[in-house]
């Protein structure tokens, strides 16, 4: 297991400095590094920090953000290339062969909590990529195996965030989401905020995982859907948002417990808040879904749905509430684990 099995658990006081020190980032010049291709919006949505978690503004810096971001450049290095010459292209994905062997030496230099950043030149982004998660650790390790080199053959900072729901009660992936942002910025300073199923493989480097002017849906052609987008108002899957736009649609709704929906609230949220969306062309944008059973549907989502545009600024981040259990820095992710609360009775 990449996650568990070449685990690195320490301390905060144990994170050595140098670990993080030779991080350099820089923010994202205006309009820059969001893909290959001049994206457009594919449809505008106008048409259609404490244990409980409850959201602050507070940013003093605490130990890790310390250590991780202090240095924001070198005046040695230029900025690395917005569309970089290691990237491969079309991938050729095969989701059980790299979990049949050791690891890849393209693995060693992530440091302890899945961090990591280019050294030959300065990132133009920090990203933080947040997992959602319970119960599916070979699905967790398929995906990293696969996206951690991608994400050092774009060049980018970047650090993993797996958030994991503590027991098992019903699974609430919205509440997940809301927490992942909630403590990567407790931890680090980022340009951008990537939400990734872990069920979904990208099979094309040239989809930039960064964050553009509008936020981005960078999973429109998936293999099980014919790499054909099933609706418009789709932005689940894999979703990059700059904090700004998470902060102004309250994040994603509290209120959607079992299978589905949620991200369908939050295309709702966007248009309510006259936000457009870009995708990157369907010849790029294409993941390879890892086969799972669909547990837990909620019965009660599509009611939920229909008040989404009035209701978002009454839930989410501002009513978001967890009781965090453990924070563990693994070999090639931040592990958050959280108590997300009891499902209604009714």
């Amino acid at each position: 297991m990449v996650c568990s099995a070449l685990v690195s658990v320490i301390n905060v006081g144990q994170l050595n400095v140098s670990l993080n020190t030779r991080l350099r980032v820089a923010k994202l010049s205006s309009g820059a590094a969001s893909g290959l291709n001049s994206e457009k919006p594919t449809y505008d949505s106008r048409i259609g920090n404490d244990n409980t978690g409850r959201i602050s503004n507070d940013k003093t810096p605490n130990v890790i953000r310390e250590l991780t971001f202090e240095l924001r450049g070198n005046g040695s290095l230029d900025f690395c290339q917005a569309v970089p010459d290691s990237l491969e292209g079309r991938l050729n994905i095969d989701l059980e062969a790299k979990l049949q062997s050791a690891p890849p030496p393209v693995l060693d230099d992530v440091s302890p909590s899945g961090l990591w950043s280019p050294e030959s030149c300065v990132a133009r982004q920090r990203i933080a990529v947040i997992i959602p998660f319970r119960d599916r650790q070979k699905h967790l390790d398929i995906l990293v195996y696969n996206l951690v080199p991608l994400l050092k053959r774009q060049k980018v900072a970047f650090r993993i965030f797996v958030v994991e729901q503590f027991g098992n009660k019903t699974f609430n992936k919205g509440r997940l989401m809301n927490i992942g942002f909630t403590e990567a910025r407790k931890h680090n300073e980022f340009d951008c905020f990537i939400f990734h199923d872990v069920d979904l493989i990208p099979e094309d480097d040239r989809n930039m995982y960064t964050c553009s002017e509008n936020p981005r849906h960078m999973s429109p052609a998936v293999d099980v859907f014919r790499y054909k987008l099933p609706y418009k108002a789709l932005v689940g899957g894999v979703l990059s948002i700059k904090a700004e736009h998470f902060f102004k649609i309250n994040g994603y709704s509290n209120l959607y417990w079992g299978w589905g929906a949620e991200d369908d609230d939050m295309f709702y949220r966007l248009s309510a808040s006259k936000i457009s969306v870009l995708r990157p062309p369907f010849t790029i944008g294409r993941y390879k879904m890892i086969k799972h059973d669909r547990k837990d549907v909620s019965p009660i989502r599509m009611q939920f749905l229909k008040t989404a545009k009035t209701r978002y600024l009454k839930d989410g981040l501002n009513t978001l509430e967890y009781k965090l259990v453990k924070t563990r820095f693994e070999k090639l992710c931040t592990r958050i684990i959280a108590n997300v609360g009891d499902p209604p009775k009714n």
